[in-house]
């Protein structure tokens, strides 16, 4: 038996979904606000039954606007491509007041650790009069026992 013949016997089972029919107005329902639980009552009133999840994945798999995950890059690689527009950096903070220190100065060689406590201890105050509310019932229920 050729090729041919075969061809004539058989039809190719090739996979294809059964929403690709209905694949321009799931995407129209979709670009109109409606939930995939909607989408399947559109379906089926028209004929076709099928789960929310597969409609999910239908779109997904369809749809080419969502980017492809990053994969890990390497410490020190350049990430950026080259079509890529420049960084803006942010504006430089405000000038501190006259005789008075610049929040980031402060934390400027500190390790992780020690920069989570220095900010903590600005967040709560000190213990005699400090700026947060539930600090302050905290400190109160501490004392109290």
């Amino acid at each position: 038996m050729d090729i041919e013949e075969f061809e004539k016997q058989e039809r190719p089972r090739a996979k294809r979904s059964r929403l690709e029919p209905f694949q321009a107005q799931i995407f129209e329902l979709k670009a109109k606000g409606y939930a995939n639980w909607q989408v399947c009552q559109w379906l089926e009133a028209n004929g076709l039954k099928v789960s929310q999840e597969a409609v999910r994945k239908f779109i997904k798999s369809r749809d080419g606007s969502t980017p492809a995950p990053a994969p890990p890059s390497m410490p020190g690689a350049n990430t950026a491509p080259a079509s890529a527009a420049p960084e803006v950096s942010p504006a430089p903070p405000a000038s501190p007041e006259a005789g008075e220190a610049s929040p980031a100065d402060d934390l400027a060689g500190l390790d992780k650790k020690q920069k989570r406590e220095k900010l903590a201890d600005r967040f709560l105050g000190d213990e005699a009069k400090p700026k947060n509310s539930l600090a302050s019932r905290l400190i109160k229920q501490e004392k109290s026992k």
